[in-house]
């Protein structure tokens, strides 16, 4: 007679809870180092070609930024705008806008210098890449 029961312990698919929970765990632990890795979804260089409007000077708030394209635009001081590529040295993941002066990367937490882009800590070992713009009218245009 089929019990259900008799069918589980016989049947060679069927996992054990341990080997259920083992597979389990360990495919959330890939899931969460997948994301630590430079496959983040976010990721990747700045794409905007030279000749690019990349904001108006509005768009970006004195002492913040925006990212456009791939290029992180910042305006650290009134008036004066900079922008980098909004990929972090360390394993490619985008970068944040900055609060305070401060660029974060979010995923582990490497910090830059809004009106250089020199590294300030963290694992990354070096600055962001600076990209040159200029400016006509109230554009920020990549130069």
């Amino acid at each position: 007679m089929y019990d259900g029961q008799e069918f589980l312990r016989d049947n060679r698919w069927c996992l054990s809870r341990r080997a259920l929970l083992t597979g389990a765990g360990a495919a959330g632990a890939a899931g969460l180092l997948s994301a630590c890795g430079a496959g983040d979804t976010q990721a990747g260089g700045a794409t905007a070609t030279a000749g690019t409007v990349l904001a108006r000077t509005s768009d970006v708030p004195v002492g913040g930024g925006t990212v456009v394209d791939g290029v992180l635009v910042v305006q650290p001081r009134a008036g004066t705008f900079a922008a980098y590529d909004a990929t972090c040295p360390h394993q490619g993941v985008r970068v944040a806008a900055p609060r305070d002066g401060v660029i974060t990367c979010p995923a582990h937490n490497s910090t830059f210098s809004a009106s250089d882009g020199a590294r300030l800590g963290g694992p990354a070992t070096r600055g962001l890449t600076e990209i040159p713009v200029r400016m006509e009218g109230t554009n920020i245009i990549r130069a």
